[in-house]
């Protein structure tokens, strides 16, 4: 919706070229849930796979329904996937 969101996003762990493991949240709530991003080889393709731990089923709910996470998850990955095609065959 072209708004912006302050995010605060703490990276624990990263495993190039296969994991991102990271703590989402916002200047109010610094860790509002848990990520964890997979990257694997399937006969030259890449799946991508996004989990989020939330502390309650309500929490998940706000994030859900309050800030839209659903659309903008889906906008970050098209954003990605998009960035990807520009790199160098040999980086992908």
């Amino acid at each position: 919706d072209g708004k912006d969101w302050p995010n605060v996003v703490t990276y624990e762990q990263i495993v190039r070229p296969e994991r991102l493991v990271y703590v989402h949240g916002d200047d109010k709530e610094p860790d509002m849930f848990h990520n964890t991003i997979t990257f694997e080889d399937r006969a030259g393709k890449t799946a991508f796979t996004m989990r989020a731990v939330f502390k309650t089923a309500a929490a998940r709910e706000f994030v859900v329904r309050e800030r839209g996470a659903i659309e903008g998850g889906q906008q970050t990955v098209s954003r990605l996937e998009r960035y990807v095609r520009t790199m160098p065959s040999s980086a992908n």
